[in-house]
């Protein structure tokens, strides 16, 4: 076998190592490998192998970390926080009509006011208070979470993924970053497109509550019916067009965002799909044992792995594609560049 033959295996394992690095050192690092392989050498070691991949990988790594501390990360980070802190302040709302109406408990309401103080703060600049704030208010929600999985485990797993947006929340909002950095990127009149947006979606479904009736029947089953579900059918058309629209102006709140920070935050809220389609999906047969059984009946190791398992990788794989994506695009970018100064040097050669 040929040495281009072996440096051409050698370099299918550079593969493990990041474009930019191979741009750089891939020449230089196949003259090494060659020049070390012993003579009649056919393919690379295993221990050869091994440590190209352990390298490559560790390098990889080190570029994730390092372009995790960039501006488009950083930008990505302060604008999710506050998005995700608005979403959580509504969805606390509706539980407090959900739970006990005008009449929640206190802590209903505490949890109410963290959640609008994170706001707060990020709008007014001070970013390691709403960080504060919002791991206090996610700290505090675990806790009766908790609690709660120890009652009723169906109903606490259900609400699993507004605990793992707000630990996201707090972490993002943790990067460093200028003050009010979210909403100089949101812009003023998009920040309020999907406050409005988001808050039109929630107070359907909070109205939806307001309405619901509950009846008894004579063995002691009771039926609950929510209010939009029996209203007329110009009514419930009305409700779904300001669902629509809702939901439209938020989305474009978001769609308008650079491309760089709109796929980051695409990323970041990953996990929280991943995990509330896990339960979704995998869990239906557990709620239901938990239903007829009359007894709780808790996850086992297996089910909790695969909550935690699959939005960690929702995570990863995310960061990777959008890795990904920009190292394409700037290598088309650089072969456009290069491709425009060959015109250009050839009239001049001709």
């Amino acid at each position: 076998m040929s040495d281009a033959d072996l440096e051409s295996r050698y370099q299918r394992l550079l593969v493990w190592y990041p474009w930019s690095h191979r741009r750089v050192y891939e020449e230089e690092m196949l003259a090494v490998l060659v020049a070390g392989a012993r003579p009649g050498q056919r393919r690379p070691t295993i221990g050869e192998a091994a440590n190209l991949v352990v390298s490559g990988l560790r390098v990889r790594a080190g570029a994730a970390v390092t372009g995790l501390a960039g501006p488009a990360w950083a930008d990505a980070a302060a604008v999710f926080g506050l998005l995700a802190a608005v979403v959580l302040l509504s969805q606390r709302v509706v539980r407090l009509f959900e739970l006990a109406g005008p009449g929640s408990s206190t802590i209903a309401y505490l949890r109410v006011a963290g959640w609008c103080a994170v706001v707060l703060a990020v709008l007014v600049g001070l970013r390691r208070s709403a960080a504060a704030l919002a791991w206090t208010t996610v700290l505090g929600e675990a806790v009766l979470l908790a609690r709660q999985y120890g009652t009723d485990p169906v109903s606490a797993v259900h609400l699993f993924w507004p605990l793992a947006l707000g630990v996201l929340a707090a972490a993002a909002l943790t990067v460093p970053a200028p003050r009010r950095r979210a909403a100089a990127v949101l812009q003023a009149h998009w920040l309020l497109a999907f406050v409005f947006g988001v808050g039109l979606v929630q107070a359907i479904m909070v109205i939806n509550v307001l309405q619901q009736r509950t009846t008894w029947s004579e063995g002691g089953t009771f039926y609950t019916f929510y209010g939009l579900e029996n209203q007329s059918e110009a009514v419930l058309t009305l409700w779904l067009a300001a669902v629509a629209v809702g939901a439209l102006a938020a989305g474009l709140a978001v769609l308008t965002l650079p491309a760089p920070v709109r796929w980051r935050i695409a990323v970041l809220v990953a996990p929280v799909g991943a995990l509330a389609a896990t339960v979704k999906l995998t869990l239906p047969g557990w709620a239901d044992s938990n239903f007829h059984m009359g007894h709780p009946i808790y996850l086992v190791a297996v089910q909790w792995a695969l909550l935690v398992v699959v939005p960690l990788a929702a995570l990863g794989l995310g960061a990777v594609l959008v890795q990904w994506r920009e190292q394409f695009a700037r290598v088309a970018a650089l072969g456009r560049a290069a491709d425009r100064e060959r015109l250009l040097i050839a009239p001049e050669t001709d």
